[in-house]
C-alpha cells in the first residue's frame, strides 16, 4: 500500500514538473516554447530556442507543403499516371499538390481521382441533362412530355416529339416518354391527289397535242415556198434540124493548101473535085 502511494506521488510531481503550453495557431510546443511554425512551401530544419527562431527551408522542385508545419519533409507531387487513363488538370507548385483529372469519356472514381470509369449512358426514357467531365459522372433526368428518348446514350438529351400537323400528316398515336409520336397520311389529301393526277395528266397531253399541231402548221407552208423557189429551169426546146447538125461530127481537111471544115458524108464529093 505504502509503495502504491509512492508511486503515485512520483507520477503526480512528474506531471506538475512540465505544465501543459497552449501555443497560437500558427505556433507550436517543444521544450517548452512556442515556437513559430513553417509556412506554406517549406518545412522545418531546425526548432526554435531561447535564443533563436524557428528555422525553415523552401521545398525543393517537385515537393510541396500545403500549410503551415513543422514537419522536416516536404511531400512529393502526384503523378498522373497515363496507363490509369489520367492527365494533369493543373501543374502542382511548392505550396499546392498536382491536379489530376480522366481523359475524354472517363470520370474520377472518388474525389481523390485515384482511378477512372467510363461515363454512364441514360437509359431509354431519360435524357442528359449534364454530361459527363473529366472528374463528375453523367447526370440524366426523365423526358417530360412532349420528349422522348428510344436509346442509351452519354450524350442524348430528350428528343421533342415529331409534328405532325408541320409535315401534312395526321397522327394516329401519341408518343411515350420513350417513343415518339406516329404519323400517316391524311386520306382526304390522297383521294384530292388522286383525283388531281389524271386531270394534271390531260393537261399535259393537251398541251403536247397543240404544240405538235402548231408545229406542222409553220412546217407546211415552209415546204410549199421551199419548192417554188427550188424549181429547176429546163432548157429551151430546139428544132430536130438543129439537133442533127448539133450531132453530126465536123471534120478538118485541107483543099489547095487551106484547111476546110467538112461534114461526114462529104468527103466523096470532095475528093472527086480534087480528082478534076
Amino acid at each position: 500500500m505504502i509503495l502504491f502511494c509512492l508511486l503515485w506521488s512520483c507520477v503526480f510531481a512528474t506531471v506538475h514538473m512540465k505544465p501543459f503550453i497552449s501555443c497560437e495557431k500558427d505556433h507550436y510546443s517543444v521544450n517548452g516554447l512556442c515556437c513559430k511554425k513553417c509556412s506554406p512551401g517549406t518545412k522545418l530544419v531546425a526548432d526554435c530556442s531561447k535564443d533563436n527562431e524557428t528555422q525553415c527551408q523552401p521545398c525543393q522542385e517537385g515537393e510541396f507543403q500545403a500549410s503551415w508545419n513543422y514537419e522536416k519533409y516536404c511531400h512529393l507531387h502526384r503523378y498522373c499516371d497515363i496507363n490509369l487513363h489520367l492527365k494533369i488538370q493543373k501543374e502542382g507548385s511548392l505550396e499546392k499538390d498536382t491536379i489530376c483529372i480522366c481523359t475524354d469519356g472517363l470520370h474520377c472514381t472518388s474525389p481523390e481521382c485515384e482511378s477512372c470509369s467510363t461515363h454512364s449512358p441514360c437509359q431509354p426514357g431519360f435524357g442528359v441533362k449534364e454530361k459527363g467531365t473529366g472528374t463528375t459522372d453523367t447526370l440524366c433526368e426523365s423526358c417530360q412530355k412532349g420528349f422522348f428518348s428510344n436509346v442509351s446514350s452519354a450524350s442524348e438529351e430528350c428528343q421533342p416529339w415529331t409534328s405532325c400537323k408541320d409535315i401534312g400528316l395526321v397522327e394516329i398515336q401519341e408518343g411515350t416518354d420513350k417513343t415518339d409520336v406516329i404519323c400517316t397520311e391524311d386520306s382526304k389529301s390522297r383521294i384530292g391527289l388522286l383525283v388531281l393526277i389524271p386531270i394534271i395528266v390531260g393537261i399535259f397531253f393537251v398541251v403536247i397535242s397543240l404544240l405538235h399541231w402548231k408545229y406542222l402548221s409553220f412546217k407546211e407552208p415552209r415546204n410549199k415556198v421551199l419548192q417554188q423557189v427550188c424549181i429547176p429551169v429546163l432548157p429551151q426546146e430546139r428544132r430536130p434540124e438543129e439537133v442533127e447538125e448539133d450531132l453530126l461530127p465536123v471534120q478538118e481537111t485541107l483543099v489547095r493548101g487551106q484547111p476546110v471544115t467538112q461534114e461526114d458524108g462529104k468527103e466523096s464529093r470532095i475528093s472527086e473535085q480534087e480528082g478534076q
